[in-house]
């Protein structure tokens, strides 16, 4: 909201810019609302043109991606388990001697 502000205050001819799938002004002035399904079927056309803009990764960097990142998470858990052992001995030390 803070940006659509910024943009209409920025606007040097004060107009408002139309906002895709908001409210339409009809010929008499007024405001026309469009349905929930109009809204919906818009926003779903729109999803579906962004999506066709991605440039999705092919089988082998997937397979590399989902390597890494099970090398990494296992590498983590194990790092995380010896301080969570070392910690553990440390504690049990400590309330030994107290």
């Amino acid at each position: 909201m803070e940006r659509e502000e910024r943009i209409q205050k920025s606007d040097p001819n004060g107009q408002k810019r139309r906002v895709p799938g908001g409210p339409q002004k009809a010929a008499g002035g007024t405001v026309e609302r469009r349905s929930i399904w109009t809204r919906l079927m818009t926003f779903l056309h729109e999803v579906r043109q962004e999506l066709r803009k991605v440039n999705w990764p092919s089988r082998e960097q997937m397979v590399i991606f989902t390597i890494v990142t099970l090398i990494t998470t296992t590498v983590l858990t194990m790092v995380i388990f010896g301080l969570d052992v070392a910690m553990k001995e440390a504690v049990l030390t400590l309330l030994e001697r107290a």
